[in-house]
C-alpha cells in the first residue's frame, strides 16, 4: 500500500483497495506528499541530539598530593582556587604566563610536577592582535606548546567561569570563554595523556566550590564538569526529539545569509525563498563573482524573492555595517543565517595564536558583529550554523571546534537575554564540505559519521527553526 502511495501509482493502489481509480485521484497526491514529509521527519528526528548538565553524584573529598602548578594571569585572583588545592594537600606554585620559550624553561624547574591547574577564564578579554580570539586562548596554546616541549605529561586542567549554563537558572556569560572548551574538547582526543579537562567554576570560589573543584581534580571521574552552589554536573549528549507540533517560520522583510553564495547558504536560499522570503541579503566574500551566483540568484527570482549579492567580510564589522545599512525600510532585517566558516586541520601542539585567529575570525566575529550590529531590530530568528566539531571536538581542528563552540554559546547567550537564537551544529552533509571528497567521506564513515543528503539535511534545519530550538546537534550517527 505504501509503496504504491509512494510512487503515486494510482492503478496499483486502486488494485490493492479495490476500488475505483477516479476515487483515488485527488487523494493519492495528498497521501504520496504527507508519506514522504513523515518519513523525512522520522528520519531526522533520530539525527536530532542536545547537551543536557545532569548532577554527579557526591564525590569523596580531595586528596591532592605533590606540587600543583597553577598558572594564573596578572588579571586573576587565584587565591580561591589556591585556597582548594593547599587544603586539600597539595603544594602550589604560582606560575605566571610567559612566551612560549621561557615558559618551556620555566617548566623545566617542576619535572616532577603532579598537576596543572590554568585559570583561563581569568583572562576572556580580546587578545589585542586578534579580536575574536580570548586572551585566556594564546595562553593555553603557549602552556600545551611549552608542557609538550618540556615533555611534562602532568594533566592540564583549564578552569573556566561562565563558560557554560547547566540549565535556565544558571545563565551563561560568557560566550568566548566557551571557545575554551571546543579547544579542550580537541586537546582531549590530541594530547590525552597530559589532558586533565575543564571546569567551569562560579564567579565566587568559596569553601565549598574549592572542595568541590579539589575532589573533581583528585577523581578525575570525568574531563568536562561545571561546578555549581547545587552540586557538580556532568555534560551529556542526549536525543532530542520533536515532541510537539510548530507553526512554520514564515520570513518576512530582509533575511541576511551569511556565506550565502556557498553551498550550504544557497541550500538556506533555496528554503527561505520557497517559503516566501521577501528579500535575501546575501553575503560572501567575493559577492557577485562567486562561481555560480549569478544562476543562484536567478533561481530564487523565479521563486519569487528579491535578491541581493554583497562582497563583504563579515570580520570586519565598518563594511558589515555598510551593506546592512544599505537595507531598504520597506524591508527591514527580520532574520539572520550566519553559515560562514572555513575548516583547515593542523595539530594543537604546534598550533600559535595567529594560525588559531585566522580560523576563528570569519566564523567568530561574523557572529559577533551581527549580534551587535542588530542589537535593536525586530529580529524573528537569528540563526548560526555550527559544527559537531564544536560538540565533541575533532582531532586536528582545535580552532574550528572553538570558533563553533563559541557560536553554541552566543545562542545560549541570547537566548538568556530574551533575544531569539537557534544554532545547528551539523555532522557531514553528502557532496557539501568534508563529505564532498570521496576519501573524506569514507574516513568519517569509518568513524561511525555518515554523511546526510542535503534534502534530509534542510528538513531537518527547517524543523530547528520552525520549532525555536536553541542548541541542536543534528548528525547521523552510528553509535557502536
Amino acid at each position: 500500500f505504501w509503496d504504491a502511495v509512494e510512487h503515486e501509482d494510482l492503478g496499483r493502489l486502486a488494485g490493492v483497495l479495490d476500488t475505483d481509480d477516479d476515487l483515488l485521484r485527488p487523494v493519492v497526491p495528498v497521501l504520496s506528499s504527507w508519506r514522504r514529509r513523515s518519513r523525512a521527519a522520522s528520519t531526522t528526528d533520530a539525527w536530532r541530539m542536545r547537551v543536557d548538565w545532569q548532577p554527579l553524584a557526591t564525590l569523596p573529598a580531595g586528596d591532592l598530593t605533590g606540587d600543583w602548578l597553577l598558572v594564573t594571569p596578572d588579571t586573576a585572583d587565584p587565591a580561591g582556587v589556591r585556597d582548594a588545592l593547599e587544603r586539600a594537600g597539595a603544594t602550589v606554585r604560582l606560575l605566571s604566563p610567559e612566551p612560549r620559550e621561557t615558559l618551556t624553561a620555566r617548566l623545566g624547574d617542576h619535572p616532577d610536577v603532579t598537576g596543572v591547574v590554568a585559570l583561563t577564564g581569568s583572562a576572556d578579554a580580546p587578545d589585542p592582535a586578534h579580536p575574536a580570539v580570548p586572551a585566556g586562548i594564546g595562553m593555553t596554546l603557549d602552556l600545551i606548546h611549552a608542557l609538550a616541549t618540556a615533555g611534562l605529561d602532568a594533566p592540564l586542567w583549564c578552569v573556566t567561569s561562565g563558560a557554560v549554563s547547566v540549565g535556565r537558572s544558571d545563565p551563561l556569560r560568557s560566550p568566548a570563554q566557551a571557545q575554551l572548551w571546543g579547544l579542550g574538547r580537541v586537546a582531549a582526543l590530541e594530547m590525552p595523556q597530559r589532558w586533565g579537562g575543564l571546569v567551569d567554576m562560579p564567579k565566587t570560589v568559596d569553601v565549598r566550590a574549592g572542595e568541590r573543584l579539589a575532589a573533581v581534580l583528585t577523581h578525575r571521574i570525568e574531563d568536562q564538569i561545571a561546578v555549581r552552589s547545587s552540586g557538580v554536573f556532568g555534560r551529556r549528549l542526549v536525543p532530542a526529539p520533536v515532541t510537539r507540533a510548530a507553526t512554520p517560520w514564515q520570513p518576512r522583510g530582509t533575511t541576511v545569509i551569511t556565506g550565502g553564495t556557498g553551498a550550504l547558504g544557497a541550500e538556506v536560499a533555496r528554503l527561505l525563498a520557497g517559503r516566501g522570503a521577501p528579500h535575501l541579503l546575501l553575503t560572501s566574500r567575493r559577492g557577485a563573482d562567486a562561481p555560480g551566483a549569478a544562476n543562484l540568484v536567478a533561481e530564487l527570482a523565479a521563486l519569487g524573492s528579491r535578491v541581493t549579492v554583497a562582497a563583504v567580510d563579515v570580520a570586519d564589522r565598518d563594511a558589515l555595517a555598510e551593506v546592512l545599512a544599505t537595507v531598504g525600510a520597506d524591508v527591514p532585517v527580520h532574520a539572520v543565517v550566519h553559515t560562514a566558516g572555513v575548516a583547515p586541520s593542523f595539530a594543537l601542539e604546534h598550533t600559535d595564536s595567529a594560525a588559531y585567529a585566522e580560523v576563528v575570525t570569519g566564523k567568530v566575529l561574523g557572529a559577533v558583529h551581527l549580534d551587535a550590529l542588530l542589537a535593536d531590530a525586530d529580529l524573528d530568528r537569528f540563526i548560526v550554523f555550527s559544527s559537531i566539531a564544536g560538540s565533541w571536538g575533532s582531532g586536528g581542528q582545535a580552532a574550528y571546534s572553538a570558533a563553533n563552540a563559541h557560536l553554541d554559546a552566543l545562542a545560549a547567550h541570547r537566548i538568556a537575554h530574551g533575544r531569539p537564537a537557534t544554532a545547528v551544529a551539523w555532522g557531514p552533509w553528502a557532496g557539501i564540505g568534508l563529505a564532498s571528497d570521496g576519501e573524506a567521506a569514507d574516513y568519517l564513515l569509518r568513524r561511525g559519521l555518515k554523511a546526510m543528503p542535503p534534502a534530509l539535511a534542510m528538513s531537518a534545519f527547517a524543523r530547528a527553526v520552525d520549532h525555536r530550538d536553541t542548541e541542536l546537534i543534528v548528525a547521523d550517527v552510528d553509535w557502536p
